[in-house]
């Protein structure tokens, strides 16, 4: 499934090209609380994994389905219990590649206790909550740099992928996970 990827790009204005992040973050600033965004050229869920040692766990899931192909219906997933580090790992690595390279979904990770919270987009972007100094030391360690931009800008047009060959993953997610449906909420579709 290499040559499959999520989002795509029109550098010509013809001719569509795979579009890698630049394997930069940034802080900003919200409404609410400082974040930093994060945009890994690869291995996004690898780098979720790493983020995650910086928060308590235990962890609570919440699957975005923005664009349904399987049988699900569009919704918010939440978990109906929480992950220890040990059983999240598992669940990245059996989904990596569904998640890396399918743009019908987002997946919130926060811990339960409330210090942190990361969100993987459908453009492969991680905002990280929290803990922002230890966010920074594990980004440095992974060998990502601080952009000197003030925002993450995304190409126009660009285009979002959903491939048949993981539609199978899209019903294993939804059926072998417990999960409380609710519907869809503005912004879910691109999170700011």
């Amino acid at each position: 499934m290499s040559d499959l990827y999520k989002f795509g790009w029109f550098p010509d204005g013809a001719n569509e090209e795979r579009y890698d992040c630049p394997n930069t973050w940034l802080r900003e600033k919200t409404s609410g609380p400082d974040r930093l965004v994060i945009a890994p050229k690869s291995h996004q869920t690898q780098l979720l994994e790493q983020l995650l040692g910086c928060l308590p766990e235990p962890y609570l899931l919440l699957y975005v389905l923005v664009v349904p192909r399987g049988i699900g219906e569009p919704g918010r997933y939440e978990s109906n219990y929480s992950y220890t580090m040990p059983q999240l790992q598992q669940f990245l690595a059996v989904y990596s590649d569904f998640f890396e390279n399918d743009a019908r979904h987002n997946l919130w990770i926060r811990s339960v206790s409330g210090d942190g919270l990361l969100v993987y987009d459908r453009h492969n972007v991680i905002y990280a909550y929290g803990p922002i100094e230890h966010f920074v030391a594990a980004l440095t360690s992974a060998g990502l740099t601080e952009s000197k931009d003030t925002r993450l800008h995304f190409h126009s047009p660009h285009v979002h992928h959903y491939h048949a060959d993981f539609d199978a993953y899209e019903d294993r997610i939804l059926h072998q996970e417990e999960w409380s449906l609710t519907p869809l909420l503005p912004g879910d579709e691109n999170p700011d």
